[in-house]
């Protein structure tokens, strides 16, 4: 509220530039955080389970201010206190593995760190895939880092979290996502929705799934071989 009158779409809109301005350096360094985290849990689950590091990729991102407009912008700009309220995917990762075994697991596992703080319940859409097809499981997490802050004219340090949304999928399902993302999401943003288009995707995407369940025996050849070698080594 602003003395007492709602606020109008432009002041939200200057509040969350301000909100955007104010903390940029705090997000990248919450992004490098989060990837780190990511990074140190990856490294961890493809060690106990035979696999090469690259098994398990981390990438992360700090949404830029006009997409960040665009999305409070979809959502009809609702009041907000803070626009992470709102917008919850302002720092992303996608977590993206070879095998889609991989994807339950590692989830447990960032469920089970004590450095990451997951909020509410996750949203599978690998069980239940969309109607696009797109497929990956969502988790919002909450990360820990030290806000600097210049009040009085002396500098304080506080500590702070701020949500992340974290994506896991294969990387089969990523490069479906990867591909279609310009061609649907943003033609359904633009208005344009077409049945027959989507119904191709939604088939592309069960072929890529049912690849996916396919590959799971190069996974267990690799770990095989992973075991033998690790046998002659002893």
């Amino acid at each position: 509220m602003n003395n007492g009158k709602p606020l109008d779409t432009e002041e939200l809109k200057n509040r969350a530039i301000r909100f955007f301005d104010k903390y940029r350096q705090d997000l990248e360094q919450i992004r490098q955080l989060l990837s780190i985290r990511l990074t140190q849990l990856a490294l961890a689950y493809t060690m106990e389970n035979n696999l090469p590091p690259e098994a398990v990729a981390i990438l992360t991102r700090v949404k830029p201010l006009k997409s960040f407009l665009k999305k409070l912008e979809q959502k009809g700009w609702p009041l907000f206190y803070c626009p992470t309220e709102i917008v919850q995917d302002l720092i992303g990762a996608r977590v993206i593995c070879w095998f889609i075994d991989d994807c339950e697991r590692i989830c447990q596992l960032i469920t089970s760190s004590k450095h990451l703080r997951i909020q509410g319940e996750r949203k599978d859409y690998i069980k239940k895939p969309k109607l696009s097809g797109y497929r990956s499981i969502h988790l919002l997490a909450h990360v820990g880092y030290d806000s600097v802050q210049r009040k009085n004219e002396k500098i304080v340090i506080t500590d702070e979290t701020m949500v992340c949304e974290i994506q896991v999928r294969t990387k089969l399902q990523d490069a479906w996502d990867d591909i279609t993302h310009e061609f649907h999401y943003k033609a359904k943003g633009a208005g344009i929705d077409d049945k027959v288009y989507e119904k191709k995707l939604s088939e592309i995407a069960e072929r890529l799934a049912n690849e996916d369940y396919s590959l799971l025996t190069l996974r267990n050849a690799y770990q095989e071989l992973a075991n033998k070698g690790r046998g002659k080594n002893r």
